[in-house]
């Protein structure tokens, strides 16, 4: 997104947290002609301990830079509410700039879970807020269930992938569902609830196999193999490790299906990968790319964690696969037109021209994210 936005002058701050005070740093970083970009490890503690307080130092140590490099932003772009919205919060309300604020589901969940005496200040943020924008879509009842609808300002913004296309090619399959993880998380990923629940409807699925995309550390990754060799299908559920994205996209139209029924997952790129290659997903309902595809008939939604209906789930992507590919190639425009990169940078500066419209008559429309 940022990459596209060349009409903009960017200021970009990459937060990292850290829990020893003498590994924090401020550098800057060489970044590309129109960005400035700068690194900071702020000392936090773990567990959201001092949220606030910790944030505020890291809008000091923002409005620092600013002063130190004499950069003035015209727009505060937080890359998540409750943690970078913190300081963007801050920053923007100090400086009556405007302010845009993406959220996603994962960590806004938590703290909204976790942290009920923060709802007050989050719901001052979105409503003071000029721009809501929903990565995670599936999140947006619950924020408007804390807020109030505020459709005049907010809207999806799903995650940029390289391969969006206006027509989707039909291709006939390989019997290969896969999935893409990083073992480090597995669990997360529902690695473990995937392997169950195939090793459970394997019988109804004769010839087809699992592929297990991804690597991690040799511990996770000897997890991994553990939990093949106890569901005994070792011959048809395959660890192939690590993977580039270029290759992996080569590939991936001859898949029968992609399957990843992880929690708590903010987008889930691969979900829309698999869609514009034109095969059928299966993904976590409340979570992920959940709310991004509403009305279309491309893959299967199931609960996170319910090894049975992961398993139906499973049944129905092989039983229903030309179906869910017939369906998906003729849901190609409107996919196109919900994920097209250049739609997206072009709604987006559509809101920065009338958050500021005085400024965009004039070329180079600044910005700062926190």
């Amino acid at each position: 997104l940022i990459d596209g936005l060349i009409e903009c002058d960017h200021i970009i701050i990459s937060l990292t947290r850290t829990a020893d005070p003498r590994r924090s740093l401020i550098r800057e970083i060489a970044g590309k002609p129109n960005q400035r970009l700068y690194a900071i490890h702020h000392f936090g503690l773990p567990f959201g301990v001092g949220l606030y307080r910790s944030f505020k130092a890291v809008a000091r140590q923002i409005e620092a830079i600013l002063a130190k490099e004499n950069l003035q932003p015209d727009i505060v772009h937080s890359h998540r509410l409750t943690f970078d919205g913190l300081a963007g919060w801050i920053i923007a309300t100090a400086r009556h700039l405007p302010h845009f604020v993406s959220v996603r589901g994962e960590v806004e969940s938590k703290v909204l879970r976790f942290k009920p005496t923060y709802r007050s200040l989050i719901r001052q943020i979105l409503q003071s807020a000029d721009r809501i924008y929903y990565v995670s879509a599936w999140f947006r009842a619950d924020i408007e269930r804390l807020t109030g609808p505020q459709p005049d300002k907010s809207r999806a913004l799903p995650n940029i992938v390289e391969n969006t296309r206006r027509t989707i090619e039909q291709r006939v399959p390989n019997r290969s569902i896969v999935t893409v993880a990083n073992l480090d998380i597995y669990r997360k990923k529902g690695v473990p609830c995937l392997i169950a629940a195939f090793a459970k409807v394997a019988h109804r699925l004769p010839g087809t196999t699992l592929e297990i995309i991804g690597g991690g550390s040799s511990w996770n990754v000897a997890q991994v193999k553990q939990l093949i060799e106890t569901a005994g299908f070792g011959d048809r559920i395959v660890l192939r490790g690590r993977m580039k994205n270029d290759a992996f996209l080569a590939e991936l139209p001859e898949a029968l299906a992609l399957a990843l029924p992880s929690r708590n997952e903010t987008f889930g790129m691969v979900y829309t990968e698999a869609l514009f290659a034109g095969v059928p997903i299966l993904y976590g309902r409340g979570t992920g790319i959940d709310g991004h595809l509403d009305s279309l008939d491309v893959g299967i939604a199931v609960l996170p964690g319910d090894v049975d209906g992961i398993a139906a789930g499973l049944i129905e992507l092989v039983e229903r696969n030309t179906e869910l590919r017939r369906s998906i190639a003729n849901a190609a425009p409107e996919l196109f037109e919900r994920f097209d990169p250049a739609r997206q940078i072009a709604l987006y500066m559509a809101d920065v021209a009338t958050c500021l419209p005085n400024r965009a008559k004039h070329g180079a429309l600044p910005a700062v994210r926190a």
